[in-house]
């Protein structure tokens, strides 16, 4: 009976030991990791006025790659948020000034796909239940879901992977 105590213990243990993380979770393709790709979501907070329409906050995207290639990581950029909100819409016109990138992050990429300054457009549609539904200004896409509170709402992207 004891000599199979060993791997009863290793069965048990094995799926508790530490192991990588895998950010990459979301390709719906069979052997996803035979690609390179990426997974990236956004999260955001944004504190505006009711009253004068002033609006700031922050946005960071965040990045983490398959590791099919060498030095694929997580890379997450930061953009500090100033503009303005206009309540009758639910519209945000912000200035993106970039303030932060994690090391990881290739010079290529960041002059590629996140310039220093940028300008944003969204609309937030505010619901009772302090919810709110985050939409692209230019389409009315929704992109994003999260919730508000006295002058300040907050949301978070979904996943989406990316195959390059």
């Amino acid at each position: 009976m004891t000599k199979g105590l060993p791997y009863l213990l290793a069965a048990v243990i094995f799926p508790l030991w530490p192991q990588d993380a895998s950010a990459f979770r979301n390709c719906d393709i069979e052997n996803s990791y035979a690609f390179s790709a990426s997974t990236q979501y956004i999260v955001a907070e944004i504190v505006f006025d009711w009253h004068d329409g002033s609006a700031s906050g922050t946005k960071t995207i965040y990045n983490y790659a398959n590791g099919t290639r060498e030095g694929d990581s997580e890379c997450h950029v930061t953009y500090e948020l100033t503009g303005s909100y206009s309540p009758g819409s639910g519209t945000f016109v912000l200035d993106a000034h970039r303030t932060n990138a994690s090391s990881a992050c290739s010079l290529e990429l960041l002059g590629s796909d996140y310039p220093q300054d940028r300008t944003y457009s969204l609309q937030m549609a505010f619901d009772g239940d302090g919810t709110v539904e985050v939409h692209h200004a230019d389409n009315g896409d929704l992109f994003a879901e999260g919730s508000f509170e006295n002058g300040k709402a907050m949301y978070k992207t979904p996943e989406r992977c990316s195959i390059f």
